[in-house]
């Protein structure tokens, strides 16, 4: 394990953790385990944690159905996301499994493949 870095929404980013396999045997059912990036990046989050129950909770306050929600995604850390809203993005740099599930596939994350999502579909 190179580094662990504290985030202050519940989670801990771990880059290069090469014993995953352990720390899910005695971890795994208390937390979330998410590898990102290419499996640089384990991301280590409380069961509850995650964009998928953020955006139900958000949703529910706000009187918004879930199938009428437009998400972006490009990483396995969305994956959640994807199933329950109604359109989801992927980017043009996402893993295949976003692709798959997407409603549209945009450009990429570094040449402004959100911007040019909504732009198309809201003509901005």
């Amino acid at each position: 394990m190179e580094a662990v870095v504290l985030d202050l929404d519940g989670k801990i980013l771990v880059s290069h953790l090469h014993s995953i396999q352990s720390f899910i045997e005695n971890f795994g059912d208390q937390v979330n385990i998410i590898n990102t990036d290419s499996n640089q990046f384990s991301q280590i989050m409380r069961l509850n944690v995650s964009k998928e129950n953020a955006i139900s909770i958000l949703s529910d306050k706000l009187g918004i159905s879930l199938k009428k929600i437009m998400v972006f995604g490009d990483d396995f850390n969305d994956l959640g996301l994807f199933k329950i809203c109604g359109y989801p993005v992927a980017m043009g740099n996402a893993i295949r499994e976003l692709k798959d599930l997407a409603m549209e596939v945009t450009d990429t994350n570094d040449h402004d493949g959100v911007s040019k999502a909504l732009e198309a579909r809201f003509f901005i």
